[in-house]
């Protein structure tokens, strides 16, 4: 059943309504959210303002390359306890109720008809009002590095960190609406088989923030919070970007980087708060969420991908991270 807000953002409004007709995750525990969203975002806590109250949680996404396209809400207030982000931006935008957020040592807030453009490198702790759905756009931290550096002409690459504030009454707001409504129409007119690329729609949003977003750039995302990062830590994220990475162990990375375990587990922590055996999982999940969500592919090829020899190991970390065993996933693209 389609899911209706106020007419002040229509084509957020519109997104929302059809990103709520694709497969999506119903919960009504906190555990059970805070698992199925571990590997699509990153692990986080839930902290309940009622705490008997249930959860109304709901999330829909579709995946797009070097994006993905979600709705969520959970229903009750409730804080979320997120950390840092590191591996993406985030752009919510609130349909109802709002948005309260602590992000490093600033606050900002989003309601209906505003938005927040999220980028790594500070800790964020969002407490989301009664009743609040947001519709959300994922956009990967490596490929939005790339378009920026390609926008800058730079030699070296860098993270763009955005003003946070987003007006959706501004031309630059609207036509962010705009792209979003856009790509959730494609994306699910088209189908599987004869989609169009999302790409244009993706790049636009970014030439838009970019050009009238306030943004600066620094060295890496590590600057902002931790100073210079071993050249080990960075490049054992930076492997993990490419998916023929992922069945390696951590000790097969470590000597990939010519370090030991123990430095790698040492720089990991210090400057991530992972373990790499933590990290190399979440990335493994996040990887095979999206090739579940592609379809066309069985389990026990997604396992193999990611670095399992075990269909039932697999799916247990699968299950443990998304809150949902890859079989429903399967059962979802085979409707």
């Amino acid at each position: 059943m389609p899911i209706l807000f106020s007419r002040m953002v229509p084509d957020l409004t519109y997104a929302s309504n059809r990103l709520a007709s694709v497969p999506g995750l119903w919960f009504g525990s906190a555990p059970e959210a805070v698992a199925a969203l571990s590997t699509r975002y990153r692990p986080h806590r839930l902290l309940l303002a009622d705490t008997k109250a249930g959860l109304d949680f709901r999330h829909h996404a579709i995946v797009c390359e070097g994006a993905s396209l979600n709705l969520l809400r959970y229903g009750p207030e409730l804080v979320v306890d997120a950390g840092t982000f590191d591996t993406f931006y985030m752009l919510e935008f609130p349909l109802s109720g709002g948005v309260d957020i602590q992000y490093g040592d600033r606050r900002v807030s989003s309601r209906v008809g505003s938005g927040l453009v999220l980028s790594p490198g500070s800790h964020i702790r969002s407490t989301w009002r009664a009743d609040t759905t947001q519709v959300m756009l994922r956009l990967e931290r490596n490929f939005v590095e790339q378009a920026w550096q390609r926008h800058t002409n730079e030699a070296r690459r860098r993270t763009p960190i955005f003003q946070a504030e987003l007006d959706l009454e501004a031309s630059a707001g609207r036509r962010i609406a705009r792209l979003i409504g856009m790509m959730v129409e494609e994306k699910i007119e088209a189908g599987c088989a004869a989609a169009l690329s999302p790409m244009p729609l993706v790049n636009a949003v970014l030439e838009t923030l970019f050009e009238h977003v306030p943004v600066k750039a620094v060295a890496t995302v590590e600057s902002v919070a931790a100073g210079p990062v071993p050249a080990h830590v960075r490049d054992f994220r930076r492997l993990l970007d490419a998916p023929s990475y992922l069945p390696l162990t951590v000790a097969e990375l470590a000597a990939e980087l010519d370090v030991s375990t123990r430095t790698l587990t040492t720089g990991m922590r210090r400057f991530t708060g992972y373990s790499p055996h933590d990290y190399l999982t979440m990335r493994r999940m996040e990887h095979a969420r999206k090739l579940l969500d592609q379809g066309g592919i069985s389990i026990m090829q997604v396992a193999e991908r990611v670095g399992y020899a075990n269909a039932g190991r697999f799916a247990a970390s699968f299950r443990a991270y998304c809150g949902v065993n890859p079989s429903r996933l399967s059962e979802h693209d085979s409707r």
